[in-house]
């Protein structure tokens, strides 16, 4: 069988995309930086080489690093940074042996500045680069307020009004680099429940074949407020949200996975909150509620069938990330809501296991597979050192002073 070849095991959330391929019945060749016990002894990994993270070179070291693994097979895309390296070195990935699905540069650029086509069924909230000046000037004034400013990971901060937005700015050395273009984007009210996310697989020829839809249960908080990543979830059918979501990937030209954040606000109404370039760390809960995305794409890639669009997921997956690495945090370790007690966790951790262990089918706990012991020790191991080391004030976990 052709390889699903995966970047970056280190990373837990990619290593639960590789544990979720293999339990499809797909072979999984990847890289990890570095190579990790996990993406070693995986029963699910064939073999896996040491391979630089693309953050820490350029693209062009990156593709010759790839060329001299000899990797072959078919190459996914799991962030956003290999997101836009693949669409832009496609030829050469091929010529290397990759099968894969990319969007277009122009596509990609779009997703990049946000420049999302009217949607129906989507509100496109506010949202534009401004100069730190500007937002220190008079055109702070003219802003629709509440925002999210979004500056780095982690570092989210609602304004409400200008005189605070000119304040976290001045915080951050605005007034010093006036030139930094920063990002800010309208503030859609409600509870954390209301967050939800599609994930659109595209096919050669921009069609979208299949989606999976699910809803946010817990968020990790940002150093400014409940704004992180996702630490727990489960699956919903969202037949609003997954239509809107499927025809923006469309109407973008879109190929291969797409995944589509929105939030439901007061009106009922599904407001866009971002747009990411790849499959969703949402992947592994959409195979283990058997929306079947990684074979589909594996099967696009090798085979070229003519699908027609469909939602095969089941509703009946919940997913919570008991362990994790490389700025990924356990849902377990951080207060995901004022007055979250680690009392209160400790306890949501039991509650969680003891439905894993009656139900496995039914509740994703990330990158732990009991059928991969060996592999899933050596992670659990090195998150309840991270863990540790955040209780004892010696480091932190992102987003949490």
């Amino acid at each position: 069988m052709t390889p699903l070849v995966l970047h970056d095991l280190q990373d837990s959330q990619i290593f639960a995309l590789a544990q979720a391929a293999g339990r499809a019945g797909l072979v999984v060749d990847g890289t990890s930086e570095p190579v990790e016990p996990w993406a070693r002894k995986s029963r699910y990994v064939r073999r896996v080489h040491r391979v630089p993270c693309l953050s820490d070179l350029t693209r062009s070291m990156y593709a010759w690093h790839i060329k001299q693994t000899g990797l072959a097979g078919v190459w996914l895309a799991c962030t956003d940074d290999v997101a836009d390296f693949t669409a832009r070195y496609r030829g050469f990935l091929e010529k290397a042996g990759m099968r894969l699905l990319a969007p277009e540069p122009e596509a990609l650029d779009a997703v990049s500045r946000r420049a999302y086509p009217e949607t129906p069924g989507l509100v496109a909230p506010f949202s534009a680069w401004m100069p730190a000046g500007d937002l220190l000037g008079a055109k702070a004034t003219e802003l629709p307020y509440p925002l999210i400013v979004k500056l780095a990971r982690g570092l989210y901060r609602r304004a409400d009004g200008p005189e605070e937005l000119a304040a976290f700015l001045r915080e951050l050395g605005g007034e010093k680099h006036p030139e930094v273009e920063v990002y800010v984007q309208g503030f859609v009210s409600g509870e954390v429940a209301r967050m939800a996310s599609a994930i659109v697989l595209c096919d050669a020829d921009g069609r979208a074949v299949r989606v999976f839809t699910a809803r946010r249960l817990r968020v990790a908080p940002t150093a400014y407020g409940w704004f992180g990543e996702t630490l727990a979830a489960r699956a919903e059918w969202l037949p609003e949200l997954a239509e809107a979501a499927c025809a923006l990937a469309e109407q973008l030209g879109w190929r291969g996975f797409l995944e589509v954040e929105a939030k439901q606000g007061p009106d009922g109404r599904w407001h866009l909150l971002e747009v990411n370039p790849r499959i969703s760390g949402w992947g592994a809960l959409a195979e283990a509620d058997g929306a079947g995305l990684l074979r589909a794409y594996h099967m696009l890639c090798t085979e070229a069938p003519r699908l027609a669009r469909a939602a095969l997921q089941r509703d009946r997956a919940e997913y919570v990330r008991v362990i994790a690495t490389v700025y990924h945090d356990p849902d377990w370790a951080v207060p995901t809501a004022p007055g979250d007690t680690r009392l209160a966790r400790a306890r949501r951790l039991v509650a969680t296991l003891a439905r894993a262990w009656r139900a496995p089918d039914r509740v994703c706990l990330g990158a732990w597979d009991a059928r991969d012991l060996t592999a899933s020790l050596a992670l659990a191991a090195r998150t309840v050192r991270r863990v540790w080391a955040l209780f004892r004030g010696r480091t932190r976990l992102d987003g949490v002073a």
